[in-house]
């Protein structure tokens, strides 16, 4: 009996630490990603005002609940993406700049990234281009993630900074 309550103790005892753990680090702002679309592994996340300034090469989370968006809708629908969880995507063009998509290359006021565009995921799901080049309007940025598997502004478009909540810093990298 002994052993048993011996055991039961250090796995509560695991467990608690575990959990403190977690909670001081997200306390701290600290956020581990988990997605293949963005680089991993842990950032740095700090709520984000109206007046803070948003450049190409920053990381934002999104609050999709704040969004109304047919191609954001079919991506909860297929799984790709949750509503109740915050999506991390880095910052590829800011209000003014010119976003023009090719299958495999973005062009942002003609800097040229590679960016793959699939018709189709990986059930055969058609998936939508979202239609360029377009003149990024106010207070809307494009999106990029991972050049192959990514979801973001190549099928969706332009997002309203309405729905960013933080700015992300890369604290770790694999």
């Amino acid at each position: 009996m002994k052993k048993k309550s011996a055991k039961f103790l250090a796995m509560l005892l695991v467990f608690s630490l575990m959990a403190f753990t977690f909670l001081t680090l997200h306390g701290l702002g600290l956020r581990v990603n988990i997605s293949n679309s963005m680089p991993d592994l842990f950032y740095r996340v700090i709520p984000l005002s109206s007046h803070t300034p948003i450049y190409p090469g920053d990381y934002v989370v999104l609050d999709l609940s704040k969004l109304s968006n047919p191609v954001i809708e079919l991506g909860i629908e297929r799984g790709y993406i949750s509503r109740e969880l915050p999506m991390l995507k880095e910052i590829g063009a800011v209000p003014g700049d010119v976003a023009l998509l090719r299958p495999e290359r973005l062009y942002i006021n003609d800097d040229s990234i590679p960016m793959f565009v699939a018709s189709a995921d990986s059930r055969g799901g058609k998936l939508p281009m979202f239609p360029t080049p377009i003149i990024l309007p106010p207070d809307s940025y494009w999106l990029i993630s991972n050049p192959k598997g990514g979801f973001d502004s190549r099928y969706f478009g332009p997002i309203h900074r309405s729905a960013f909540t933080h700015k992300a810093y890369l604290i770790f990298q694999k």
